[in-house]
């Protein structure tokens, strides 16, 4: 396997941040995938069909989540690579694994990133800023940002470095474990913020502010096993109902 060069991995690393300048309704990211790519065809011979080729491969539909783009950015670019090198890539496998791969990362980075983690940095912002800790909302940002940026240089080189094998990858359990944690958390958090909350509007004291925060971080972390165990909707309406006098006197 030839190595991915440094200059070629800052060069998609750098331009696979712009993948979703250029969504449109038509064909969504393909224009973003053809501008992370084109790096690679740089820097080879050039050869006027097989270029005219390489562009239209990459120039049909494509969405997946920026994320987690550059696995699929890495896996891609090794497959060119092996068959520039004259190995063995059957017709159409590398359009294959662009659209299969990058549908699998779809739907892994939409539940982990959207429905997991963006909850949960939010839902830490808040109540982070309702404590009164406004630089902190600073830092907590600035971490995310760093990891995801971590995050997207470690996936370019492991995509390239795994190619096909990438389907290892996508079946890691962990995947699943991730965003059940995510969600777990975001719901914890959403409960402290809503309790809280309710206690500084109310201009609660000491002890009733501590108690609030509590009851609502019972039902954060209370609120996903009742989901998942599909209660009577009849039951959860009685048990809102309670919960809404006991804030209202609590308060």
């Amino acid at each position: 396997m030839k190595p991915m060069t440094r200059g070629l991995q800052w060069s998609l690393f750098l331009r696979s941040l712009t993948l979703q300048g250029s969504w449109n309704h038509q064909r969504m990211q393909n224009l973003g995938l053809l501008w992370t790519v084109l790096p690679w065809l740089r820097r080879n011979r050039r050869d006027m069909n097989r270029d005219r080729v390489f562009c239209r491969r990459y120039y049909g539909f494509f969405n997946t989540n920026p994320y987690l783009a550059n696995f699929l950015f890495g896996g891609l670019i090794r497959l060119e690579t092996d068959q520039d090198a004259g190995l063995e890539v059957l017709p159409g496998v590398i359009g294959t694994f662009r659209d299969s791969v990058g549908r699998a990362l779809a739907s892994l980075g939409d539940q982990l990133f959207w429905l997991g983690l963006r909850p949960t940095l939010i839902m830490t912002i808040c109540l982070v800023g309702l404590l009164g800790h406004i630089s902190s909302v600073l830092v907590v940002i600035g971490i995310f940002a760093v990891g995801q940026l971590l995050l997207r240089w470690m996936a370019l080189g492991k995509g390239y470095d795994l190619g096909m094998d990438i389907a290892d990858l996508l079946f890691d359990p962990r995947w699943h474990l991730w965003i059940a944690r995510m969600k777990r958390g975001g719901m914890v958090l959403t409960g402290m913020v809503g309790g809280l909350y309710l206690a500084q509007v109310a201009e609660a004291g000491p002890v009733a502010d501590r108690s609030l925060l509590w009851i609502g971080t019972a039902l954060g972390m209370g609120l996903p096993v009742v989901l998942r165990k599909r209660l009577p909707g009849e039951l959860l309406i009685v048990v809102a109902l309670a919960l809404a006098l006991l804030l209202t006197f609590a308060i």
